[in-house]
């Protein structure tokens, strides 16, 4: 995790939250909307990403929770969202919500003990409970918060030939060079200029690198998103909410991941809660476990999932077309593990599977059960001191120990790191007091002057050397759940 998340951590703790992000958002319950038939969203961190297929609920999550706040009475141009908003009810949409749906909003307060809840609940026609909701600024960045003006007739484009400029708003040098990290490039100088035309007033982005001046009239959707929403939470006041919808449209891989280091960074700073709906694994993966959502629907309702990991993500949204078998493991040991013993016994297993290092024995079992649900191919190898259920795809590595334990414990594998690095391994082990298992190879490669994954990879290619016959019913098992 990085500092910046962890500082994050600290400050959205319970009993720092509302000195750090004032009222914000501990917990929505959502009840009948849009087939959601009863669902907590938990915020656990300043950021929420909220995965899923397509159609789980994801817009629906973002929706609610924006109109869960009064307008401020500072506010002069703000206008608030309310469900009505969102959910509207038509001969196309004649049901969208149920009959007795409702929202319960937790507040944080200065008493952390004693949060605010407030109902938002449908009397007839009417909703009911907004007058009890605290102020707060709350934006919604969807698709259509910048369309290129060019696709949406913009007066900066059909009228330019006869545009008044108006006030010109320069940005900040420092929110320039947040804006050049994202995008890729430098920009030397940004603005945004206020035309007008025909009594109509707009505002235009202009920007200007390597000598060159153009507006958003000649830049690319997902620069100009960029642009705009960086600026907003840059410019917006301190400890608003923001709802962003899938922010990785049109950036590559990279721009998306520095977009996620921004957030972090945006909200350390200027203390927003910001809750996105993302598609992206690489975006997920640059943000703490704790911001995790994965959102499952199937024929029974809607299912939250709260910090999965980014591979099990990625594995979900790509519906099982790039591997036949998802297999889950504790870590990234038993994972190399795994996929050497694969590799000696049936080498062309490894184009037929993905190998994911998960969490614990309790988050590799829960990682299957959601995977299964969503029509994957899953099994799980855990460490051997944990067991077997093979009726729930969940099996072991040989032995009866953690496979740390087992790898280097082996006399072939003492003798092997005797030989090579001078290591005597129980010496250095009870020496150094090492309790986690998870630890054993970087004590080792720390006393032999070592990379830990080079230990790691010799000491288990000898010990698969060593017990090779132990791993075929492993692999028969692995096999079968291929070709199931």
């Amino acid at each position: 995790m990085s500092d910046k998340a962890k500082k994050l951590l600290e400050k959205f703790a319970v009993k720092n939250r509302y000195a750090n992000f004032g009222p914000c958002l501990r917990k929505v319950m959502i009840h009948g909307f849009r087939g959601i038939q009863s669902m907590d969203l938990n915020l656990e961190f300043p950021i929420t990403a909220i995965s899923g297929l397509n159609g789980a609920g994801k817009s629906t999550l973002g929706q609610v929770a924006i109109c869960g706040y009064k307008k401020p009475t500072t506010s002069i141009d703000y206008k608030r969202q309310y469900v009505k908003d969102f959910f509207p009810i038509s001969p196309a949409d004649p049901k969208p919500i149920s009959d007795d749906a409702k929202l319960i909003y937790t507040y944080e307060t200065d008493d952390y003990k004693k949060p605010q809840e407030v109902t938002i609940s449908r009397a007839s026609s009417a909703w009911s409970g907004y007058k009890r909701q605290p102020e707060r600024y709350c934006y919604y960045i969807g698709f259509t918060v910048y369309i290129p003006k060019v696709e949406r007739r913009d007066l900066s484009v059909y009228g330019g030939a006869n545009l008044l400029f108006t006030e010109k708003r320069d940005i900040n040098p420092d929110v320039i060079q947040k804006m050049s990290r994202i995008i890729g490039h430098k920009y030397d100088v940004v603005s945004f200029q206020g035309v007008s035309h025909n009594d109509k007033e707009s505002e235009i982005g202009i920007a200007s690198r390597l000598g060159y001046s153009y507006s958003e009239n000649n830049m690319g959707f997902g620069e100009g998103r960029i642009l705009y929403t960086v600026d907003k939470l840059e410019t917006s006041p301190v400890q608003s909410l923001f709802i962003i919808e899938e922010p990785e449209t049109s950036l590559h891989e990279n721009a998306q991941y520095e977009f996620a280091k921004y957030l972090l960074d945006v909200c350390n700073r200027r203390h927003h809660q910001i809750i996105l709906s993302t598609h992206s694994s690489v975006i997920l993966k640059a943000l703490p476990s704790e911001s995790r959502k994965l959102l499952v629907r199937d024929q029974v309702g809607v299912e939250i999932k709260d910090r999965i990991s980014s591979n099990q993500v990625r594995s979900i949204l790509s519906c099982g077309h790039v591997r036949q078998l998802d297999i889950c493991v504790e870590d990234i040991f038993a994972r190399v593990l795994l996929i050497e013993i694969i590799r000696s016994k049936k080498k062309e297993l490894l184009k037929a599977v993905a190998i994911h290092d998960i969490g614990d024995k309790d988050a590799v079992r829960e990682a299957v059960r959601v995977l299964r649900r969503t029509g994957k191919n899953a099994i799980a190898v855990r460490d051997a001191d944990v067991g077997t259920a093979p009726q729930d795809g969940l099996l072991s590595f040989p032995g009866n120990k953690p496979p740390e334990v087992e790898v280097f414990s082996h006399p072939a594998v003492k003798e092997l790191m005797s030989k090579k690095y001078d290591v005597d391994i129980d010496w250095i082990l009870s020496r150094d007091d090492v309790k986690d298992h998870h630890k054993i190879a970087k004590h080792i490669a720390n006393e032999a002057e070592a990379d830990e994954e080079v230990v790691r990879a010799l000491a288990i290619e000898r010990y698969i050397n060593e017990i090779a016959n132990e791993f075929d019913d492993l692999i028969v098992r692995i096999n079968a759940a291929v070709c199931a």
